[in-house]
């Protein structure tokens, strides 16, 4: 009877190695055709159609980062969007932050170009999208820390778009000029 057990156990136990190196191989496979995919991104060249369709969570980060850098802001944006109902907690996070910087950078720079009337809707939905990513992890130092560059930059918005307007009336246009003081001293 023992000798029949042994070749069984032995015959199990062959298969399952071979099911765990099969699994490992094609993990392997997975994780350099993703590495691929970003690599070729970040060397400045799209993905294909077929290649977008498959493409994991990551994958289509760097896409996103890549659509931005490219001058494709509303490509990254909806696809931003996309992912923001996609993933686990904290890979949604990431996509919140990452939506906030797009909007936030885009923000600035329209206010650069003295465009204060665009610029404002897109900080308020910078802010909304770093608020998000807090709601899904509130220890997110990042996210906190933009949302305040934010908060700072609305008020002075506002107000330097209220004198504009009076200033331009009576013929002296003013530049807007942001400030971020340091954080304060002392208790809250």
């Amino acid at each position: 009877m023992q000798q029949r057990i042994k070749p069984a156990l032995v015959a199990a136990l062959l298969a399952f190695a071979l099911l765990a190196m099969l699994t490992g191989a094609m993990n392997l496979r997975s994780y350099r055709l993703e590495r691929d995919m970003i690599a070729s991104l970040l060397s400045g060249h799209d993905l294909k159609l077929e290649e977008r369709a498959r493409a994991t969570l990551p994958v289509q980060m760097a896409r996103a980062l890549f659509l931005s850098r490219h001058e494709r802001i509303d490509e990254a944006r909806d696809l931003l969007n996309y992912l923001s109902e996609r993933g686990d907690s904290a890979s949604r996070t990431s996509v919140f932050y990452n939506l906030g910087n797009l909007l936030l950078r885009q923000a600035l720079a329209r206010l650069e170009a003295d465009e204060i009337d665009q610029a404002i809707p897109l900080i308020a939905l910078s802010k909304d999208a770093y608020r998000r990513a807090l709601e899904l992890d509130p220890g997110h130092w990042d996210s906190k820390y933009n949302l305040e560059v934010a908060m700072r930059i609305s008020p002075e918005i506002e107000r330097v778009d209220n004198n504009q307007k009076d200033d331009q009336e009576e013929g002296n246009p003013k530049k807007l000029w942001t400030t971020l003081p340091g954080f304060p001293r002392g208790q809250p």
